[in-house]
């Protein structure tokens, strides 16, 4: 258990204990005990842009520092009224929609309360349930839909295997902060995907799940901020130990880039299958998202089965990768494959992330000055730098031979606010036309 995790858990059962004795008044000794009367809270965090928080219950702080994607245990409470009151946390800068978000608490009842919507808007989304057991061998499961970026859409849960253009959605159409029925399933392997409702293009792919009988889950839908989907899903379990994990799309997102100056125009082919058609000098892909594995990446003539260029390349779950074919098919350096893996989480506010790729195979290694102050020195081909994260604006970059003040090349790049880049130095110093030496700009996100 991670220490956030150990540190709410204890937070919790102090407080349990407090509002027991509270309720109860603290007795006396002297009467005959009486059947405790429980409900149980839990506190989830789905709003993508709002601050940690601490969360209250009849004004004792129960959690604290509470970040996004976080989830409480179940709190054990005394049945009847119970204030909630959620803060900015280590502040008492107070949420006011969350003071009446609890009705009056059941005997054996759960209650879940997600934080959701962004933060200018931010309010409660309550979900009520029983103690009842699932059926034998099987497992209780409820679906929320609090991504808030996200419109409606349909939820698949089958088997590992199933072809999605031949299955039915398990849930049509799920509006933003709706609620599921309970579904009740037998336990076993899963596969859950998620697609803008109506169409067969998946958003979300979970990959294999094993969901185990006896569970009783709510399975969240929330914003992801990077990665190959822009949503993740919280697993809310009864487990103590263990009340919620993440589970993000397991797929990798991969694009290709042609940037191979005396090549022709190529398909790029994972393992016998044409990811990309027909990339020609200097050509960029889209994004496509392919299960994480180790794939046989082949560059060959388009149209064609004549392979220049055979690599296994392995990509992982959440990654994006850039693959930028590169060096000369003939003659020397040869052609090879750089890979790049692009880091697409935003920005800070106001500025911009910017990166420099050296494709050039017939340039030495260079420096690279922005608006005259060198920002990165004696990069040597092939190479990728780290982002840099800079004010949002103009900026000239340089290109100068390492050690060297001469420009060899240069070009204005206005930089936008929360938008990320890799400006790549491609062509060749000797060539003239689409083959010269030159900069150009791809957009990451």
């Amino acid at each position: 258990m991670n220490t956030l995790m150990t540190r709410l858990l204890r937070g919790l059962l102090v407080a349990a204990g407090a509002l027991a004795l509270a309720a109860c008044g603290g007795g006396s000794g002297d009467e005959p005990a009486k059947p405790e009367s429980k409900a149980y809270v839990r506190v989830v965090h789905a709003s993508a842009d709002a601050p940690n928080v601490d969360v209250y219950a009849n004004d004792a702080r129960v959690l604290s520092n509470v970040p996004y994607k976080a989830a409480s245990g179940l709190l054990a409470v005394p049945t009847g009224t119970l204030p909630l009151k959620v803060t900015v946390a280590g502040t008492m800068t107070e949420v006011p929609s969350f003071t009446n978000a609890l009705p009056m608490l059941e005997n054996g009842k759960v209650y879940t309360v997600f934080a959701i919507n962004p933060l200018a808007s931010i309010k409660p989304l309550l979900l009520v349930e029983d103690l009842s057991t699932p059926e034998a061998g099987k497992l209780k499961v409820r679906v929320a839909h609090v991504a808030a970026a996200t419109g409606n859409v349909d939820v698949y849960v089958s088997a590992p295997g199933a072809d999605l253009a031949t299955t039915a959605p398990t849930l049509a159409n799920v509006p933003y902060a709706a609620v599921s029925d309970v579904l009740q399933i037998p336990g076993g392997d899963y596969r859950i995907r998620i697609t803008v409702a109506g169409s067969k293009a998946v958003a979300f792919d979970s990959g294999t799940v094993p969901l185990a009988a006896g569970s009783d889950l709510v399975v969240a839908a929330v914003d992801q901020k990077a990665g190959t989907s822009p949503v993740s899903l919280l697993v809310l379990s009864r487990d103590a130990a263990a009340p919620v994990a993440e589970v993000k799309d397991s797929r990798a997102a991969v694009r290709a880039i042609h940037a191979s100056p005396d090549a022709p125009a190529v398909d790029v082919v994972a393992s016998g299958s044409v990811l990309f058609p027909n990339v020609s000098f200097f050509a960029a892909s889209a994004y496509a998202n392919v299960p994480a594995a180790s794939y046989d990446v082949a560059l060959n003539l388009a149209g064609t089965a004549t392979s220049a260029l055979s690599q296994n390349l392995a990509v992982a779950a959440g990654k994006h990768y850039s693959v930028f074919a590169v060096g000369l098919a003939a003659g020397t350096p040869a052609l090879q494959y750089l890979v790049a893996e692009d880091d697409r989480m935003a920005p800070a506010s106001g500025k911009a992330k910017v990166r420099v790729v050296h494709a050039s195979p017939d340039a030495p290694a260079v420096d690279v000055a922005a608006n005259g102050s060198n920002v990165l020195t004696n990069v040597a081909f092939p190479a990728v730098s780290a982002y840099l994260e800079v004010p949002a604006g103009a900026y000239t970059f340089d290109v100068k031979p390492a050690g060297s003040a001469s420009v060899v090349k240069s070009a204005t790049v206005t930089l936008e606010a929360g938008k990320i880049y890799t400006v790549v130095a491609r062509g060749l110093l000797a060539g003239s036309n689409a083959q010269a030496f030159t900069l150009s700009v791809l957009n990451d996100n």
